[in-house]
Formats: structure tokens, C-alpha cells, sequence
């Protein structure tokens, strides 16, 4: 039995294979769903991708950290930019949006985009969330015929976004010690 377990141990992977973890800059995490795996090549940019190959969804995640941007950057206002990324490279049918909702415990805007691309009709659900440390784009999508939002929607309940490691380590309380200061020696 031991051995068994071992030899499906792999040092630096999460416990859960179906958690996907922002290995960049460690900013957001995605539980995946039943019939969800990991992707790779989706989009060169992500952090995270993933496919449920049975349907032929898709989802990626782009997360960019908010000290990347001036402060007064809205999620509004990155939603557009990342949206207009999107139409650009597709041939836009329709967009209807934004709705407001909760994703991961942060303000999200999302978006329905159809559109072909290559000749084959896509539809993709656009997701913005404005987070503490980074706004993250959600894009999931599927040919217009496999398009289902509730599916998408499920997905979007399994992400969040990291803490903050390095920033717990900082705000750690000075220590108290008082200074000694040896004098140098007269010899």
C-alpha cells in the first residue's frame, strides 16, 4: 500500500490535481470541476488554463497584478481593455453585458461574446474580476453550439485568489531586541 501511494507523490504539485494554481506570480487558483483538466497552449499569456474535451469548453486565466496599473484603474475600465483585446481578433457578432456578480468574494463584471473566429461561430463568457491583488480575466468558451453558461458559471465558483505570502513575511513585527554595540578593541 505504501509504495503505491508513493509513487503517485509528486513533490511540488498540489494535493488536488484538479486545483490549478497561477504558477507565475502565484496571484490565483481554480478548482476544476468534474470533466475538467489542465490545458497547456491555450494562450501564451495565461496562468491557468483548462478544457473539458468531452464538451469542448475552454477556460483560461489572465491575471494582472494591480501595481501594474495607475491607481485609479476600474474593473470597468480593465474589463474594457481586455474585452476590446478579444474583438479584435475575432469577427464580433454580438456582445451583451456587463452583469454584476461575486467571483471568488471580489466585484466581477462578465460579458457574452459571440463571434467567429476562423470561420466557426464561438461564443465565450467574458469575466473581469477585480481582486485585492491583481484584476483577473476569466475567458471560457466553446463553439456556439457547446456554449452552456451554466457550466461557465460553475467554473467561475471554483476560483480564488491567492494571499499574499511575501507581504505576511514583510509585515511581521520587528523584533524588540535591544542593540549591543561592542566597542572595537584598543589592542
Amino acid at each position: 500500500h505504501y509504495k503505491e501511494r508513493l509513487r503517485h507523490f509528486v513533490p511540488g504539485r498540489p494535493a488536488d490535481p484538479r486545483a490549478l494554481v497561477d504558477q507565475s506570480l502565484g496571484l490565483a487558483r481554480l478548482e476544476l470541476p468534474e470533466g475538467w483538466r489542465p490545458a497547456q497552449d491555450l494562450n501564451e499569456t495565461a496562468s491557468i488554463e483548462a478544457i473539458n474535451a468531452l464538451h469542448g469548453r475552454h477556460v483560461i486565466v489572465i491575471s494582472d497584478a494591480i501595481e501594474d496599473f495607475v491607481p485609479e484603474m476600474t474593473v470597468y475600465e480593465h474589463s474594457v481593455n481586455t474585452r476590446s483585446e478579444l474583438t479584435g481578433s475575432i469577427q464580433l457578432i454580438s456582445c451583451s453585458g456587463p452583469e454584476r456578480r461575486m467571483v471568488g468574494g471580489f466585484d466581477a463584471l462578465q460579458y457574452e461574446i459571440e463571434g467567429f473566429f476562423q470561420q466557426t461561430r464561438i461564443k465565450y463568457l467574458h469575466t473581469t474580476i477585480a481582486g485585492r491583488r491583481a484584476f483577473h480575466q476569466v475567458l471560457a468558451w466553446a463553439t456556439y453550439s457547446r456554449y452552456d453558461r451554466a457550466s461557465f458559471d460553475g467554473l467561475l465558483n471554483g476560483f480564488t485568489e491567492l494571499p499574499d505570502v511575501s507581504t505576511a513575511i514583510k509585515a511581521a513585527p520587528p523584533t524588540t531586541e535591544p542593540l549591543h554595540v561592542t566597542p572595537a578593541s584598543r589592542y
